[in-house]
């Protein structure tokens, strides 16, 4: 188990971030994931001897609603950035997007909310370099196609039109460059569609804090209508009705907040099953779309939302126009399988 933790921390830290020994280094976790942060300053320290080392909890009580002076001073002067925290509810607007745009400012930032141990001893365990293999050939692909189609088993089934003036967005996990930022575990490829219609079941796992509250969504799927790329809000059903009522609420808190802003594939061959965290399972070989904010400033969508959830379906079948390219969870396509 540890020598998984270990060869976690040095993918991180010498694939994924492909640190110099020039080069300074920020490393902010919490006393959840200090002993995953620990392991990151080990591998830094092998490299630099400029690592800068916080805790968030040593700067105020969770949530933390904005970036410590400490924090901030040490990111300026620093090449890359790892966060490897917890994520919780109020962070992400005053502390942890502020963190990344501080980051990608001086140089890159490597971002893990959530990260865990589990997460360490499987996704942290891909070869990267072949899943940006994957990802950039699925990107290939969809790229050049008009539309798309979802169906799943549960009762999935989506039809996607795709825009060539709205870019396709590659997560390798390879976080090499000045400017770049990126969420480890890495494989996907993401765009904002230009329409979605259909009915999206939810079966797998549920993003931004439901996962952690409710888990895994095999017993009380998620259904959810989509009308010109909007969840039809008072239609959605699902048994869990506490689930039920927030998932409605978070949709309604902006214009925005239900309007389909992310159309995405997973391409992370390492993982087998999913283990109910978003930060993992959207990665998960298959399709995942979610309502809200569509990275306007990668994807070149013009329009924005303060939310952002994923929905990850299980067993997804996906064409890239007419070409089945994944059937029920697994990639059919020739071309594809040489990489696995």
């Amino acid at each position: 188990m540890n020598n998984l933790i270990e060869n976690a921390g040095k993918t991180i830290v010498e694939i994924c971030s492909q640190l110099k020994s020039y080069e300074k280094v920020t490393i902010i976790t919490d006393k959840e994931t200090a002993h995953i942060g620990a392991i990151i300053e080990k591998y830094a320290e092998l490299i630099t001897n400029q690592v800068y080392y916080h805790i968030v909890e040593d700067y105020g009580n969770r949530p933390l609603d904005f970036v410590p002076k400490e924090i901030k001073k040490d990111i300026r002067k620093s090449n890359i950035t790892y966060y490897a925290a917890t994520s919780k509810k109020g962070e992400l607007q005053n502390f942890r997007g502020p963190v990344v745009g501080l980051a990608t400012m001086s140089g890159r930032e490597i971002h893990m909310p959530n990260i865990n141990t589990k997460i360490m001893q499987t996704g942290m365990q891909a070869d990267y370099y072949k899943i940006a293999g994957l990802t950039l050939l699925i990107m290939s692909i969809a790229v050049k196609s008009k539309t798309a189609k979802v169906t799943t088993l549960n009762g999935t089934n989506l039809q996607i039109t795709l825009s060539r003036n709205l870019k396709w967005v590659p997560d390798t996990g390879l976080l090499w460059y000045r400017g770049v930022w990126g969420n480890l575990p890495a494989g996907e490829v993401y765009t904002c569609p230009e329409s979605i219609n259909g009915v999206m079941v939810v079966d797998g796992t549920l993003g931004d804090f439901f996962n952690q509250k409710y888990g895994n969504l095999e017993k009380t799927p998620v259904t959810i209508p989509i009308n010109n790329s909007r969840a039809e809000v008072e239609k959605i059903s699902c048994e869990n009705n506490d689930l039920l009522l927030e998932f409605k609420k978070y949709l309604q808190h902006d214009e925005n907040a239900n309007r389909v802003g992310e159309f995405a594939c997973g391409t992370n061959i390492a993982l087998k099953d999913l283990i109910s965290n978003l930060l993992q399972d959207e990665k998960f070989p298959g399709v995942h779309i979610a309502f809200g904010n569509p990275y306007p400033d990668k994807t070149g969508a013009h329009w924005a939302s303060k939310g952002h959830v994923d929905g990850i379906m299980k067993e997804c079948s996906l064409w890239f126009d007419d070409n089945l390219i994944i059937d029920k969870g697994k990639f059919v396509d020739k071309e594809i399988l040489t990489i696995y």
